[in-house]
């Protein structure tokens, strides 16, 4: 089935409007879900119809998919987002789902929150990255401004996905080359600096029962990179999962895995 919205819209938060959608069990447990870098609400909708007896809620970033365009993006912002989508439909006990950039604003969420976030399900996280994978970020803020969404778009697909995606799946890389290039070159260009000036969670102010998700091929999120995460959240509350022939797009290329994962993580 396709998904059955209860709601959707805009809603005013700090930095301009930020789109949203919710279905599901309004009175189901409640799962937040945040998109990475060059991401919208469509990166997890291949998930969401087996999860219809969850209540889920979705949002784009401002600059990102159909929210507004700020002047300055942060993870401090992205939070802010997250945080007046929370807000507005009164959401407690959470899930919060994460891919790439989202699970560093889904991890600083949850040190912000403890109390508020229970449960942690991180598709590719990353931690803030090191000086060559920061000035690789200001660099590719600039190609965009300059050059517009197409300037990158070929190049971000051909490391996102499997070898095997890749050359087998071309309705899963068109799906993925099409969420990039939608995006408002601006917008993406904000949130590669926020990348560029992140820094790591409190990773021991963090108490919510995490699964870590992990592609084989993914070499952003490498498993090395998620094992070390892993480590920083403490072995005894993290499930670390590794997807075979799967790179950095988890719930495109294994949405079916990804799917029964994330049940499994709330349900537990």
């Amino acid at each position: 089935m396709a998904s059955s919205i209860n709601s959707y819209g805009s809603l005013k938060a700090h930095h301009g409007h930020i789109y949203y959608e919710q279905e599901g069990n309004k009175s189901g447990h409640s799962v937040l879900f945040i998109h990475g870098l060059g991401g919208t609400t469509n990166t997890y909708q291949p998930l969401v119809s087996s999860l219809q007896d969850f209540n889920l809620v979705r949002f784009d970033w401002a600059g990102h998919g159909r929210s507004t365009l700020p002047q300055k993006t942060s993870i401090d912002s992205y939070i802010e987002d997250a945080e007046a989508i929370i807000n507005h439909f009164s959401l407690k006990d959470i899930t919060v789902v994460g891919h790439s950039l989202g699970c560093l604003v889904a991890l600083t969420l949850a040190a912000k929150q403890p109390s508020l976030v229970s449960k942690l399900v991180l598709y590719g996280p990353i931690k803030a990255p090191p000086q060559p994978g920061r000035d690789g970020a200001k660099g590719r803020a600039e190609s965009v401004r300059k050059g517009g969404m197409a300037a990158v778009a070929d190049t971000v697909v051909g490391n996102a996905f499997a070898a095997q995606t890749l050359k087998e799946r071309p309705e899963i890389v068109s799906f993925g080359r099409e969420l990039l290039s939608r995006q408002n070159a601006e917008g993406y260009a904000l949130a590669c600096l926020s990348l560029a000036e992140s820094r790591d969670p409190e990773w021991g102010a963090i108490k919510a029962k995490t699964t870590i998700v992990s592609g084989s091929e993914d070499k952003v999120s490498t498993p090395a990179l998620c094992k070390a995460i892993a480590e920083e959240l403490g072995h005894t509350k993290v499930n670390l999962v590794t997807f075979e022939g799967v790179a950095h797009w988890h719930t495109l290329e294994n949405a079916k895995e990804s799917a029964e994962v994330l049940r499994k993580a709330v349900s537990s």
